[in-house]
């Protein structure tokens, strides 16, 4: 994990090579968005009967905004980098971006619709105190068990096939390789008032995986398995209501 995680993407060399290189089409990066796209656009319509107001912490570019286009009332991104959010500007994000000093993200909530707040790659790549800022968040949003979700991804889970490669030290290049259990998810969730209902799976394989000549088998498997072994998936999205 970077000590200046906050602050690498204040350069626009740096936010080009993420949304340009990282999420590429045919990367890893991007086919994991992809199912994450999927399976969004099929659970959010399910969970609320009432299109919600969307809160997307640490937004970046504004992708998970752009996957729940049309299915939610209006989002709202908030980024300390204004690089990330013109970037997402130029890609054509919904809603409103919103630059905010760190630890000053307040939620623009709507006294009569729901609320969906998401956390996408940003946990395992923070410190806790930077997790406590997004549970702060969650918890403006999120009054109380009816006022709707909230999803977090991890996308280094400690139980899964990403642990094995550390273990026997075989990592993927990652400037930022770091891990988050189950457990250490429970309980920052717990210790702000959150229950922890739901997880799903994206991929149980690495980037690594993905290579040639493995890559075939390793997707075919992922879209077949990553659902129902969503506990031991290198890539997992958390489902949490306030408690």
């Amino acid at each position: 994990m970077a000590s200046n995680y906050t602050e690498v993407f204040q350069d626009p060399s740096a936010v080009e090579k993420y949304a340009e290189r990282t999420y590429a089409p045919g990367t890893f990066s991007s086919i994991v968005s992809g199912r994450q796209a999927g399976w969004l656009r099929g659970f959010v319509p399910n969970a609320f009967p009432l299109a919600p107001v969307h809160h997307d912490f640490a937004c970046g570019t504004g992708r998970v905004s752009r996957m729940l286009s049309g299915l939610v009332s209006v989002s709202h991104g908030y980024d300390t980098s204004e690089a990330m959010l013109q970037k997402g500007r130029e890609l054509g994000t919904p809603g409103h971006a919103h630059l905010v000093r760190p630890g000053l993200a307040v939620p623009e909530t709507d006294p009569v619709r729901p609320a969906l707040v998401t956390a996408f790659r940003f946990v395992l790549n923070v410190d806790l105190h930077l997790r406590d800022q997004l549970m702060d968040f969650a918890s403006m949003a999120l009054p109380d068990a009816d006022a709707g979700l909230l999803l977090v991804e991890n996308h280094g889970n400690a139980s899964s096939l990403r642990h094995l490669r550390k273990t026997f030290g075989r990592l993927d290049a990652s400037t930022w390789f770091q891990e988050l259990s189950h457990e250490e998810m429970r309980d920052l969730f717990d210790r702000h008032g959150f229950d922890l209902v739901g997880m799903q799976g994206f991929t149980l394989f690495t980037q690594g995986c993905y290579r040639n000549p493995w890559g075939p088998g390793a997707k075919a498997a992922d879209n077949l398995l990553a659902s129902p072994l969503s506990k031991w998936a290198s890539d997992v999205v958390y489902i949490a209501r306030r408690r």
